[in-house]
């Protein structure tokens, strides 16, 4: 296809979805939405319908300080291990205190809480993953080489998917949710002490 067939495609497609009568149906949920939501749709051009969720909750983000200095201070090797025991153990700390995991990007872990117990749930998960990163991971490393940031917000998200559908072995790729409001974008750091451990 060339470059002027493709850009024309485009155009329509964009056309069509940004037309005053292609609908968003926006429906309010009291649980935290998963991807294979029926509620949760693609862009339908045909129909001209795209079905998302409203959900108001609290999002944590938990991620590794300094990720790119020990990157460039570590063999690939050990990063990945790194990467794999920290996702893996923030994972659990999340499932420990009833968050749905959402996003996994690099070291970054994106976490959701039902409506109903969000705020305590949050904060307990963000008490039990600063404790295994500081007294866990970090023990296999030189004294506080590796240690976690960790952030939660509270509010009104949509949640969507955006994109097209794909059929074989990408498909996977596309099925990520996209959240939007401001507590997917920007969230208040937490300052945790915990006592030091001894070495």
């Amino acid at each position: 296809m060339s470059i002027s067939n493709a850009r024309d495609e485009i155009d329509d497609e964009i056309a069509t979805i940004l037309a005053t009568d292609f609908a968003i149906e926006v429906t309010r949920t009291s649980s935290v939405p998963r991807s294979d939501d029926p509620a949760i749709t693609f862009p339908n051009l045909d129909g001209r319908l795209q079905r998302c969720k409203l959900v108001e909750t609290a999002v944590l983000y938990v991620d590794i300080r300094r990720s790119t200095n020990l990157n460039l201070e570590h063999r690939p090797q050990t990063v990945a291990k790194l990467y794999s025991a920290f996702v893996r153990a923030m994972t659990r700390c999340a499932a420990e205190h009833r968050g749905h995991v959402r996003g996994i990007i690099g070291d970054r872990v994106m976490v959701l809480f039902n409506p109903s117990t969000a705020f305590t749930d949050a904060v307990n998960a963000a008490i039990l993953m600063n404790t295994v990163c500081k007294g866990v991971l970090n023990k296999h490393f030189k004294p506080n080489e590796v240690t976690c940031g960790i952030g939660i917000d509270y509010g009104r998200m949509v949640v969507t998917k955006t994109g097209v559908r794909r059929h074989g072995y990408e498909r996977h790729n596309y099925r990520s949710l996209v959240w939007l409001g401001q507590p997917a974008k920007r969230h208040i750091t937490l300052r945790i002490s915990c006592p030091k451990r001894e070495r």
